[in-house]
């Protein structure tokens, strides 16, 4: 009976070890799962972070009046036309009230000038109207309503061969932080889109 009673005993404690190794493993694994979890967490956060600091790499200021926002659009060509480039904001007549301030900068290789030119003005859907413009600098610059209700910017080049542009904005008054992808740069020899 001692022999059986002995086996029963080491198989009592077997369970039991058994027992306490599972609740230590599920300890471990929820400790683990916990950390993972926080890791993961941290990771999302950061992530974001670094996302929002890519997409806003071209944007220096809080977001309010005065806010810049540098090189939000590109063109280069090396093609030898006489053309114009018109620069489409995204305000239309019928939906914006809002103030802008464009500058234009770059290299008209094929002229051999300087492209520095800046466009200010109020898109004012309540009178339907383009008003207090003031445009300065190289190139003829011009600024207008096209026939998509749009306001567009002008420069002239005689030549176009290695021209080479960047758009840049700064917010005023009740205008808005114009961003990468905000304005289309077209060439179109058209004095008007």
């Amino acid at each position: 009976m001692s022999l059986e009673q002995d086996i029963a005993n080491v198989v009592s404690a077997a369970e039991q070890l058994t027992g306490i190794v599972d609740t230590k493993i599920e300890d471990i694994n929820s400790t683990v799962n916990s950390k993972v979890s926080e890791m993961d967490s941290t990771i999302s956060q950061q992530v974001t972070r670094i996302d929002s600091a890519i997409n806003n790499k071209h944007i220096i200021g809080e977001g309010g009046q005065g806010t810049k926002s540098f090189a939000i659009a590109g063109y280069f060509t090396n093609v030898r036309e006489t053309t114009n480039i018109h620069i489409k904001l995204p305000y239309t007549l019928d939906t914006h009230n809002c103030m802008f301030h464009v500058s234009v900068n770059g290299y008209a290789y094929g002229e051999a000038k300087v492209v520095d030119s800046t466009f200010v003005g109020y898109c004012y859907k309540n009178g339907n109207n383009l008003i207090h413009t003031q445009n300065l600098g190289t190139h003829e610059p011009d600024s207008y309503v096209g026939s998509d209700n749009h306001i567009y910017l002008r420069l002239t080049f005689s030549s176009t061969y290695y021209l080479t542009l960047s758009v840049d904005s700064i917010r005023v008054g009740n205008g808005t932080v114009l961003g990468v992808g905000d304005v289309t740069i077209i060439s179109n020899p058209a004095e008007k889109l």
